[in-house]
């Protein structure tokens, strides 16, 4: 009941300020949903659908980078579409895994469990949304506990302007509220533990 009370008076609060403060709400969740776990080196990048266009971008960079040799892609939804852009961002067809019947994040952890594990990843690099980044690397974690994860943001540059300001907020206050949803439903606690693996949890 505590820990129900916590989190609607977290999600009145980010309401509240979504509301009546727009250039406060955005540094409110920026501070507590945002979160950065980079890897210099990993066995996999898992691109996460819901925005396909930064976040296989993203990807395709990383990839060409050196910082993993494959990317699994994961979503029912845009998984056509991230694989076109990674294609189209230098990743070779046979470096590219597509799971295509995800509809969550917590159906992308558990439908790439078994996929991972038969590739035999031990390290991989969550690529998704500023604001998801919280949720996504604590849901992946969850389920895949054997698994080192990191996470890192993409973003698409018209969050940046002022007259995208809105979507964004928009799509981090509908975070607020699925953050509590998967601490209820599934036990996945948004408090992180720092410094977990080899990389240390930070707020960009």
């Amino acid at each position: 009941m505590k820990k129900l009370l916590l989190l609607v008076a977290l999600a009145c609060v980010a309401c509240a300020f979504f509301v009546f403060q727009e250039q406060e709400f955005m540094r409110f969740w920026k501070h507590w949903l945002v979160v950065s776990v980079p890897m210099e080196k990993a066995d996999a990048l898992i691109v996460l659908g819901g925005e396909p266009l930064a976040r296989p971008m993203e990807a395709a960079r990383l990839y060409k980078a050196g910082v993993a040799p494959r990317v699994f892609v994961t979503g029912r939804g845009d998984f056509g579409m991230n694989r076109r852009i990674l294609l189209e961002g230098g990743v070779p067809p046979d470096r590219i895994t597509v799971e295509s019947r995800a509809i969550t994040t917590q159906s992308n952890a558990s439908l790439l469990k078994p996929m991972l594990e038969a590739a035999k990843v031990r390290s991989a690099l969550i690529v998704t949304s500023p604001f998801h980044t919280r949720r996504a690397l604590a849901t992946f974690r969850k389920v895949m506990p054997d698994i080192h994860f990191g996470v890192t943001d993409a973003s698409i540059g018209w969050w940046g302007k002022p007259e995208g300001r809105g979507d964004v907020n928009r799509f981090a206050a509908v975070e607020f509220l699925k953050t509590a949803e998967y601490w209820l439903l599934y036990g996945v606690s948004p408090v992180l533990v720092e410094g977990r693996g080899s990389e240390a949890l930070r707020n960009p």
